[in-house]
């Protein structure tokens, strides 16, 4: 009974982590994105 809530308490914070790192590789996904898409966009400019 006891194994249990630090089972579920582990699990949590597995998921909060796993959150956090998802949202920072997206976050540096979409500006890595942006940045190519703006340099394109500067190239054609030219």
């Amino acid at each position: 009974m006891i194994l249990f809530p630090t089972y579920e308490v582990y699990l949590t914070k597995f998921l909060i982590s796993t959150s956090f790192v998802l949202l920072i590789l997206v976050s540096v996904a979409v500006i890595y994105i942006s940045y190519i898409s703006w340099k394109d966009k500067k190239r054609l400019k030219k």
